[in-house]
């Protein structure tokens, strides 16, 4: 479909013949238009492919009508009550299709990740002003690992890569921070370094703060990346 943002792009492309620097944009080389118009397809493929069969396995459905019924809630009234609702309808798929859907989905994740890590590295993590719309492609995708991967071994090795992108402003502190905390949480089932994941609790359908270890730790990590400190009443601590 032909939208502004297609106009845009190709008049950009047709009268522009300069080379964008890495100071432009921020990126870690100098950088053609040919080769933004590279990630821009690549984030494009990669947004349709991430969810392609896990939304009807987090849905619990295949039916398009009530996955659309679900994230219009999520949309319109916040996560808790998508979250409630989506709990309401009670939905799951046979054991059998769940696991021809995963198995389809961890092909799409294993050269998704192949393909982002390939830019990370060749042009550091991508501004949103060159992927507008797409830039939750780059924290989602690194928020779920591909199958059978060591998480532990995971997490430290995109922790290095990412903090040095953080270091040089491509990365913003945030979003490292979310991504870091998502994968202690939720896949590793640890309490959280930087206190960046409200967490939901399916016994009493609330949103909790984020569960941290040690207040003193957290904040000297926040401060160490460039976020404001931990208040009161904005995390919990484990075991207590």
């Amino acid at each position: 479909m032909w939208t502004l943002k297609t106009t845009c792009t190709y008049f950009f492309f047709f009268f522009s013949s300069i080379i964008l620097t890495a100071q432009d944009l921020a990126f870690k080389k100098e950088i053609t238009p040919s080769e933004i118009a590279f990630i821009q397809q690549t984030f494009e493929e990669i947004s349709k492919s991430d969810q392609l069969y896990r939304n009807c396995l987090s849905k619990g459905t295949l039916d398009p009508t009530i996955i659309a019924q679900i994230d219009s809630v999520f949309d319109k009234e916040g996560i808790q009550a998508g979250l409630i609702y989506e709990q309401s309808l009670n939905l799951e798929l046979p054991q059998t299709i769940k696991d021809s859907l995963w198995q389809l989905q961890h092909a799409l994740d294993f050269q998704n990740h192949l393909k982002l890590r390939g830019i990370f590295e060749t042009y550091g993590f991508i501004p949103e002003t060159t992927v507008e719309e797409n830039n939750f492609v780059q924290i989602l995708l690194l928020m779920h690992p591909p199958k059978d991967w060591d998480i532990p071994t995971y997490l430290k090795d995109y922790s290095a890569l990412l903090i040095e992108e953080v270091r040089a402003n491509r990365m913003p502190p945030k979003t490292y921070a979310t991504f870091y905390d998502n994968i202690k949480a939720k896949i590793l089932r640890e309490p959280q370094l930087y206190g960046t994941n409200q967490q939901f609790d399916p016994t009493t359908k609330t949103v909790l703060p984020p569960m941290i270890t040690d207040i003193a730790a957290s904040n000297a990590a926040r401060e160490a990346i460039g976020l404001p400190k931990l208040k009161e009443g904005e995390y919990r601590l484990k075991g207590k």
